[in-house]
């Protein structure tokens, strides 16, 4: 099961912390390098982050919704990317 899979099968379980985990430590090991997609990485952990916050009552949720949003023109770069994308955009939490 590819990384992308399993995040996708925890949102729609709604683990939303685990498909935070899920990214966040293959973001650990690309942060401080060049590869040109870590800042993908970084907004799809944001948008789990968001929908943990707003299930457990914080109002603080869309404004780490926004950081997500923040990287979208990233996240046509590369179809399988698209394709998470949509999918995040379907769970919108608001």
């Amino acid at each position: 099961m590819s990384l992308f899979e399993n995040f996708e099968i925890l949102i729609n379980n709604e683990d939303f912390f685990e498909a935070h985990e899920v990214l966040e430590e293959y973001w650990h090991t690309i942060r401080k390098t060049t590869n040109p997609y870590k800042n993908v990485y970084r907004g799809f952990i944001n948008a789990a982050v968001a929908m943990e916050l707003k299930k457990r009552g914080r109002k603080n949720y869309k404004k780490v919704w926004a950081t997500y949003e923040k990287y979208k023109p990233l996240y046509k770069q590369e179809k399988k990317f698209i394709k998470v994308m949509e999918f995040l955009d379907s769970k919108k939490p608001f």
